[in-house]
């Protein structure tokens, strides 16, 4: 809606020379040579164009409310027109009349027929001052009363935990609180708008560079709020309790993603690009990443699968649940989890329930991020098929632990590992 502000006496005096004290709103009033009563007609012609003047006509507002009545004897005029609009009353203040103009607005034809007779020779003097009074209403919107920005067009989208977000059409800013995220965020090429990460997010090299908001489980409120982003991408909802409430009230949006499978890790990577306006580029690296998934599977098509330990740590021990997407890539990679059905993500395991599993093999996630830690087997396990046949796989943890692009990495590596004699 477009609005402008004037002195009320300034506008009256000035273009038709209405008196200062010009009656109560709504009532016709005398003018130099005749009397006229404000009033626009429209006509059912529309605006043609985004920028012409929409909106209501002539609105009263910051006047005293038996002050003016507006004195401009402006007729639309057209067959049929749809409305004659007034003046509502105001309130008590500094004299000031705001301007509005409706949809249907129209310039067509201006009819002089309620100007007093004496005044019909010269109709060219009132063309010029209705097109004065409509230029300076719309000139004057962007000075005198200028709205603030106006909000970004947003779209509603439902994340992986099944929240419906609020995100902007375009997305410049965001920040991302796992190193997954942040490789997908790089993969499907929208690494330049990463504007904050976490202290783990190492990969690929330029998010070695970008602003540190502190670390996955803990991240800082203030400085993300600094860093004043679009979107927070989380990766999973036990994130959420801790901050969003925050981040809600700076209205920031939060994107959670949460794939148990390595199906879900390809659907997450092309959903982000679509959110990032980068579609074909994400759609390229999921086609590539299913091919090379599909290849994996079609090995394993010959295999008899193994009973294998996904040891997570082994002191204590945790392993995979049920919900984890890593129990997905192992059955991809021909081996079946000893602990598929045990409820969780990644549930603590107890020394006799992994000692009672007998795996043929177990898998340690080690190296990169993992440093030093988990690389030897569980105490418990020692006694294992696995471990007794040296059965024990270290694999590329980064290609593990992520569930993003380099998850089929992973799977490459650990299907190797399993069945060699499939890939020779």
């Amino acid at each position: 809606m477009v609005t402008c502000a004037f002195n009320r006496f300034q506008f009256f005096q000035m273009r038709l020379g209405v008196p200062r004290r010009a009656g109560r709103i709504g009532k016709r009033v005398r003018i130099p040579r005749g009397r006229a009563t404000v009033k626009i007609v429209a006509s059912k012609a529309t605006m043609q164009k985004p920028g012409d003047l929409p909106g209501r006509c002539l609105q009263l507002s910051n006047a005293s409310r038996k002050g003016v009545q507006a004195a401009v004897g402006i007729l639309f005029s057209g067959k049929d027109p749809v409305a004659s609009l007034s003046l509502p009353r105001g309130r008590k203040s500094d004299e000031i009349l705001s301007f509005q103009l409706p949809k249907s607005f129209s310039l067509e034809h201006i009819s002089l027929g309620n100007l007093p007779s004496g005044r019909r020779e010269n109709p060219l003097r009132y063309l010029l001052i209705a097109l004065i009074a409509v230029g300076s209403i719309a000139s004057c919107s962007g000075r005198l009363n200028r709205p603030s920005s106006p909000t970004a067009e947003t779209r509603e989208v439902i994340d992986e935990a099944g929240r419906r977000v609020q995100l902007a059409k375009h997305i410049d800013r965001i920040v991302s609180l796992a190193p997954n995220l942040t490789e997908i965020v790089y993969a499907v090429g929208a690494g330049d708008r990463l504007v904050g990460d976490t202290e783990y997010c190492d990969y690929p090299a330029a998010a070695k560079n970008v602003a540190k908001i502190g670390d996955t489980i803990h991240p800082s409120i203030e400085r993300i709020i600094a860093l004043k982003p679009q979107l927070v991408l989380v990766s999973t909802a036990s994130q959420l309790e801790a901050f969003t409430k925050q981040l809600d009230e700076q209205k920031i949006a939060v994107y959670v993603t949460n794939p148990r499978s390595l199906e879900e890790v390809f659907r997450s990577i092309a959903t982000l690009g679509d959110l990032f306006g980068t579609h074909e580029t994400a759609a390229t690296l999921v086609s590539d990443l299913r091919a090379r998934s599909f290849a994996v599977e079609v090995a394993m098509r010959s295999v008899k699968p193994i009973k294998v330990f996904y040891q997570v740590s082994g002191e204590p021990l945790y392993t995979i649940g049920r919900e984890s997407y890593l129990t997905d890539l192992v059955s991809r990679a021909g081996g079946v989890s000893v602990t598929a059905d045990v409820p969780g993500g990644f549930p603590r395991l107890s020394d006799e329930s992994a000692l009672a599993a007998r795996p043929d093999a177990i898998i340690l996630p080690s190296g990169d991020s993992m440093g030093e830690a988990n690389s030897t087997v569980a105490s418990s396990l020692k006694n294992s098929p696995a471990a007794l046949n040296k059965r024990v796989y270290k694999i590329h943890d980064d290609h593990l632990s992520r569930p993003g692009p380099r998850l089929v990495d992973g799977l490459e590596e650990m299907a190797r590992a399993l069945h060699p004699e499939a890939f020779k």
